[in-house]
């Protein structure tokens, strides 16, 4: 099933620094809200290169109380301790009860590099995709939450990014994985359409964004995180918030 040609676009908005800052107040609300009942959450941001990860992690992260969480953004081209299993790296950086941990290069991107680039076998492929899901279902047994984000762009729209980047000389930010994405790009859809479907599971889901208008989708990541974090949690964080600005309750 090709779930990338299936996923509409979200709400084109125009920028709204003050709309992004109440959404940037309530995320650590959340943040707060979680650590006291020791949930952990588990973020992972995956998708295209040049998508605006890096700048939706920055907004997303911003506001929040920096003890409380930790990022990992591994190359997805590292090379692998094979004295470890697949995931020990990632293992490493577990948040603790209460914490949130944002992954930006995920174990996903790993696969996705490996079989772009021939380096894995359908066996191998299957034992590492078995190994995932595995420990994403044992982690959600045991107070940890994942969020699972696949931000999508189009051929043509990924092709005018690298262009762009290209003619302003912003092109040193483009690794030659960047660029061969963009070159095979019916191939490199075809790989993640894959992985999202073997991946996916009632207990961490992926949600798919299309990113052609980089500021609506980040929005709309924020906004998908706010309600899931308000689901899990049990809290109205735009009732709280408001609540303190009217001097009625305070900032956690």
């Amino acid at each position: 099933m090709d779930r990338l040609q299936k996923i509409e676009p979200p709400q084109k908005l125009k920028e709204d620094d003050e709309a992004l800052e109440s959404l940037q107040e309530r995320l650590f609300i959340l943040q707060k809200t979680a650590y006291d009942q020791g949930i952990a959450n588990i973020f992972l941001l995956e998708g295209w290169s040049s998508s605006g990860r890096g700048e939706s992690l920055k907004d997303l992260t911003v506001r929040l109380d920096p003890r409380k969480f930790k990022v990992y953004s591994p190359f997805v081209h590292q090379s692998e301790d094979r004295g470890y299993p697949f995931l020990w790296n990632f293992w490493q950086y577990l948040p603790r009860f209460g914490e949130m941990l944002f992954y930006l290069n995920t174990y996903y991107g790993r696969l996705v590099f490996l079989q772009a680039m021939d380096k894995i076998k359908e066996d191998e492929y299957q034992r590492r995709l078995l190994s995932i899901r595995h420990t994403e279902r044992i982690l959600t047994k045991d107070k940890v939450q994942f969020h699972k984000f696949f931000l999508h762009v189009s051929a043509k729209e990924l092709d005018r990014r690298t262009e762009k980047a290209k003619k302003e000389k912003n092109a040193w930010a483009l690794n030659d994985y960047d660029l061969y994405q963009t070159k095979k790009y019916k191939k490199f859809q075809k790989i993640f359409n894959q992985i999202l479907s073997d991946s996916e599971s009632e207990f961490a889901p992926w949600t798919i964004l299309l990113a052609d208008d980089t500021y609506s989708a980040k929005i709309a990541l924020i906004q998908n995180i706010i309600e899931r974090l308000e689901s899990s949690l049990g809290i109205d964080s735009k009732q709280k918030l408001e609540l303190v600005v009217k001097g009625v309750d305070l900032l956690p």
